[in-house]
């Protein structure tokens, strides 16, 4: 499909996803759209994300020949995670994890499975993008014990919740290096909008293996007026 061919569902599925979203333009207190002056409509941070999602997600879509409108819905989704990053590796081996944890009379490895013995969080200010916006970076470090055969599904899971323990965003990522005991690390950051300026967050972060929470994290995080990333204390 030529560029101008895909030109029109781009905009149309573009305009789809825009109204399948829950957010779109910004809006005064008595409920009406914003303008800009030269009268067009004030979009909010959001539905930008939603926005370049979606076209992203139409053109991947067209050019794999599966339909553009489908492809702008999920992309608009995805949009709401741009700033979204997240890796693991695998830091330790299994020999000297298992020997650390071998005199330990409350976690000794299991000789027929694998499974946490420890999963720590530190939060900080990640340095600035390409663009120099400043991102939060949370890097957590877990221990896998054990002699198993069977290696567990680990996730690690991420929620944001707002000055009033609203839920603002979740994340949930398959930590892909996990092949049985060891020492793993992974490796987040992400963004917030400007309105997040000013404002603290509770960062939340949980590690589940085979279906079961092992253990959460939890950080009270300021946003300064200047962008900068403040750990205020580890929440309760």
């Amino acid at each position: 499909m030529s560029s101008r061919n895909l030109q029109r569902p781009i905009a149309a599925a573009v305009a789809i996803a825009f109204l399948s979203t829950s957010t779109g333009c910004a809006t005064n207190p008595d409920g009406s759209f914003k303008k800009n002056e030269d009268g067009t409509f004030v979009i909010d941070d959001k539905a930008k994300g939603a926005l370049i999602g979606a076209a992203a997600g139409c053109a991947l879509a067209s050019a794999t020949g599966s339909d553009c409108a489908k492809g702008a819905v999920i992309g608009a989704v995805a949009g709401f995670l741009i700033g979204w990053y997240f890796e693991s590796k695998k830091i330790a081996s299994a020999q000297q994890v298992n020997k650390e944890y071998a005199s330990s009379k409350t976690s000794a490895p299991p000789r027929k499975d694998v499974v946490p013995a420890s999963f720590s969080t530190q939060v900080k200010e990640a340095p600035p993008d390409a663009s120099g916006q400043k991102e939060v970076q949370l890097t957590s470090n877990t221990d896998m014990i054990g002699y198993g055969d069977k290696v567990p599904q680990v996730q690690q899971k991420y929620a944001i919740y707002d000055e009033n323990n609203k839920l603002v965003e979740e994340k949930t990522e398959k930590v892909a290096a996990v092949d049985g005991a060891g020492r793993y690390q992974t490796n987040s950051k992400f963004k917030l909008p400007a309105s997040a300026k000013g404002k603290t967050y509770t960062v939340k972060t949980a590690l589940v293996s085979n279906n079961k929470t092992y253990k959460e994290n939890s950080y009270k995080v300021a946003f300064a007026d200047d962008g900068r990333v403040m750990v205020l204390a580890m929440a309760n």
